[in-house]
């Protein structure tokens, strides 16, 4: 008999090793190959184009050298425009004597060199800087003659010098117009060769570029032909295996394809396939064999399960009655532990609400002991502002009889005046009309010492009630500061006896809570008992419920067992049959 994953698949000899070249063409993915092919086209095109722009951008520049060409020839059609102008200009003053003319010809001459200083930069030989610079020159001569000799002439009434002058000027029109012809004949051949240039730059373009497109569809379909016949035939190959390997024949070789592109890994997974699937059929034959081995084991093997639970069966129905009983014993103790849990909670709630009132009635103590406290403190407070206030009606009743001093002295000092200035009255009396000013101030100096003693006794009655009223109130203050002290005393008792009180209450509060917690934690254990009951309780009764279902399983399972050996007789015959289907293929 085989052992299960003795064989395994096995590499065949002729295939050759693979190599992992990095750059290798059949490791490219044939998207990627196809991608390559399509660059090398895209850049034959692109290349195609760059040439053709080149060519387009030169006939480009060819095109705008011929409009500066025409350009050039209109300036000098009218640089010989103005030449003749100019000359018109000289018959007309020579013929009429009007000065206009001679403006006229100045307008024309600034024109003329306008468009010199134009064409000087676009010259580009030697012949036709020469040609240009004889055009100037000429105008130069021309404008010296008119201008020095010929207007001088005219009016200095010398017309034969001037006509014979006229002729010098029309040789030099002559002349000069025959050399801006030249210029401008030079000038037309260079824009027809520029023309010629430019057709035959657009004709080679053309003709570049549609070579160019003919080579790069030519290659591109010679190359994508070759990829793809590579492609179909590798392709072929592993389709002709997976056919074989379809039909059962597994001896076919696997297929060699040096690469790592999609057909490559279409070949190694063939391959792999080709293996697995040999392996698996060998593995299932092996495990076919043990099968048939070991099905009679599985048969003797269901018998005695089938006897062993049958004595389950019957030990499980004795557990299932102890299990019963256990369950009512804990449901009766269940019922007496909630009575106490009930009564273990009443008792707690009412030493929580004992606790809350020790508590309110410690937190009114505490109040009563801080105004106690603030009360000592504003009794004590008033003794001080009271005995400030004697203190201070003290000190007013010295300062009023300080006063009365001072009042008894200005009362002096007013008689003392009053006496001088009668002393005065009498010697101004004498003294007679000299003396009546002296005796006005002394009058008003008497009236003045009689005011002054009116008001000093009105003072005087003023300090004396003063005095009098300051003595009273001494009085109530000293009576007022004896109670206050009286006040002190017996605050300071009181809050002596409030600290008291309050110590008792916080020693009280404290016991109260500590009975409140110790209740508390008794209903917690209570409550934990109990649940504990409860749940065994319910396990006893799942206990005894979970013992009748095993007993039942166990009959259930004896019933399978039957089964089960039935199932083995019928897995032998499978596995028989397996036997004969794995035997058509070629291992």
């Amino acid at each position: 008999m085989k052992k299960k994953g003795k064989n395994k698949p096995v590499r065949q000899k002729g295939r050759p090793k693979r190599r992992e070249t990095l750059f290798k063409w059949q490791n490219i993915r044939i998207g990627y190959k196809y991608g390559i092919i399509f660059v090398l086209i895209a850049c034959l095109f692109i290349t195609a184009g760059v040439i053709v722009y080149l060519q387009l951008n030169q006939g480009q520049k060819d095109m705008k050298a011929i409009n500066n060409q025409s350009s050039r020839v209109n300036e000098m059609a009218q640089l010989a425009s103005i030449i003749q102008g100019k000359d018109v200009q000289i018959a007309d003053y020579l013929l009429t004597e009007d000065y206009k003319y001679v403006n006229t010809y100045k307008e024309y001459e600034e024109r003329f060199n306008s468009l010199i200083d134009d064409l000087k930069p676009t010259m580009k030989t030697e012949k036709q800087t020469q040609l240009l610079n004889g055009i100037v020159e000429n105008d130069q001569s021309m404008n010296e003659s008119f201008y020095n000799e010929m207007v001088a002439s005219v009016q200095s009434g010398q017309e034969t010098m001037a006509n014979s002058l006229r002729a010098y000027s029309t040789k030099l029109r002559t002349q000069t117009i025959e050399d801006v012809n030249n210029l401008m004949q030079i000038v037309k051949e260079e824009q027809v060769q520029s023309v010629q240039s430019a057709n035959e730059r657009m004709n080679s373009s053309i003709a570049i570029l549609a070579l160019s497109n003919l080579a790069a569809i030519i290659i591109g379909t010679i190359l994508v032909i070759i990829i793809s016949r590579r492609i179909s035939g590798n392709l072929h190959r592993v389709v002709n295996t997976t056919f074989e390997v379809a039909k059962g024949n597994l001896r076919v070789p696997s297929v060699n394809y040096q690469g790592r592109d999609e057909i490559g890994k279409l070949a190694e997974a063939v391959n792999h396939m080709k293996d697995n699937i040999s392996s698996i059929l060998l593995n299932v034959n092996s495990a076919a064999e043990d099968v048939l081995s070991k099905s009679s084991s599985l048969t003797h093997a269901a018998n005695e399960v089938k006897h062993g639970n049958e004595q389950v069966a019957i030990t499980m129905e004795e557990l299932s009655n102890g299990a019963e009983t256990q369950a009512n014993s804990a449901s009766e103790l269940s019922g007496s532990m909630h009575g106490f849990v009930q009564k273990v909670l009443h008792s707690e709630k009412g030493g929580q609400e004992i606790a809350l009132s020790s508590t309110n009635v410690l937190e009114l103590t505490n109040k009563g002991t801080t105004l106690m406290h603030q009360s000592v403190s504003q009794m004590k407070q008033i003794d001080r502002i009271v005995s400030d206030a004697v203190q201070k009606v003290q000190g007013l009743d010295k300062q009023s009889n300080e006063i009365s001093k001072l009042v008894l002295v200005i009362k002096s000092i007013a008689d003392q005046t009053n006496l001088l200035s009668l002393n005065a009255a009498i010697e101004a009396a004498r003294a007679g009309e000299h003396g009546r000013g002296f005796a006005v101030v002394a009058d008003e100096v008497r009236k003045l010492s009689e005011q002054v003693t009116s008001s000093v006794s009105e003072i005087t009655a003023i300090v004396q009630n003063i005095q009098s009223e300051t003595d009273v109130v001494v009085e109530s203050l000293n009576k007022g500061y004896a109670e206050v002290k009286e006040g002190t005393s017996q605050i300071k008792k009181t809050g002596e006896s409030f600290e008291d009180i309050n110590s008792s209450v916080s020693n009280m509060a404290n016991k109260i809570n500590l009975i409140s917690n110790n209740l508390k934690e008794i209903a917690n254990n209570s409550s934990d008992m109990n649940n504990l009951i409860e749940e065994i309780a319910s396990v006893s009764e799942e206990s005894a419920a979970g013992v009748e279902q095993a007993a039942a399983s166990a009959q259930q399972t004896s019933s399978s067992m039957e089964e089960v050996s039935h199932s083995a007789d019928e897995l032998a015959e499978l596995a028989n049959q397996l036997n004969e289907q794995i035997k058509t293929f070629k291992l």
